[in-house]
């Protein structure tokens, strides 16, 4: 393996004194800024992990390594969408920056196709555990549905905004508005899709797809 250059963060990363790391300010902030310290502590260990562990390029820049528009932009994440938020975020550690697989830690690329069935696994490993509410199991669901329809891997962005609710004698639907982005594009980062999605989850789980516009 080739060792990466060295880069005048790095070079300030180096200078810091303990306490005064990247990730440690970002926690500050996040703490400044309202953010339950359970997500801003995970948020600081994803950060550093994203630089110690020298994930991909797309990853950093999703977890704000030396970019401070999307440092700011996982605060503003983790408070508008705590649940999807630190699910993304105890995913990316638990495969190391999608590097490894939570279960036999057999190795692949970052891109590869296979990272989205093992979301699914892992998921439903965690809602056995855990049964998760209504909402929440819409929310995924409109993510699994965006990867699929758009045939993204794991490096894509998906932002899920203006969400909205109604739980009824028999179902819940979500709305929501989306947003894809690139992560593994130079600068400028660009949209590659956006639109509006609903759907509806059923008493017995079933999730139906009501509707999807994408906007020009």
């Amino acid at each position: 393996m080739t060792p990466s250059t060295r880069t005048d963060f790095d070079d300030r990363v180096l200078a810091c004194a303990p306490g005064s790391f990247p990730w440690d300010l970002w926690q500050q902030e996040a703490l400044d800024a309202g953010l339950h310290p359970d997500l801003a502590t995970l948020g600081r260990a994803v950060m550093r992990e994203a630089y110690q562990h020298d994930w991909c390029d797309g990853l950093k820049y999703e977890c704000g390594i030396n970019n401070p528009e999307t440092a700011a932009g996982m605060i503003v994440c983790a408070k508008e969408q705590p649940f999807l938020t630190e699910t993304r975020w105890q995913w990316l550690l638990a495969t190391d920056g999608l590097r490894f697989d939570p279960w036999n830690r057999e190795e692949w690329s970052e891109a590869a196709p296979e990272w989205n069935e093992m979301l699914r696994r892992w998921l439903a490993e965690l809602n056995a555990e855990n049964v998760r509410s209504a909402e929440n199991q819409l929310l995924l669901e409109a993510l699994d549905y965006i990867t699929f329809f758009y045939r993204l891997n794991q490096l894509a962005i998906v932002d899920l905004e203006g969400q909205a609710f109604r739980t009824g004698a028999s179902e819940t639907t979500l709305w929501a508005s989306f947003t894809v982005i690139d992560s593994t594009q130079p600068e400028p980062r660009r949209v590659n899709h956006s639109g509006a999605i609903r759907i509806d989850l059923g008493k017995d789980g079933d999730a139906t797809i009501f509707e999807r516009v994408e906007e020009s």
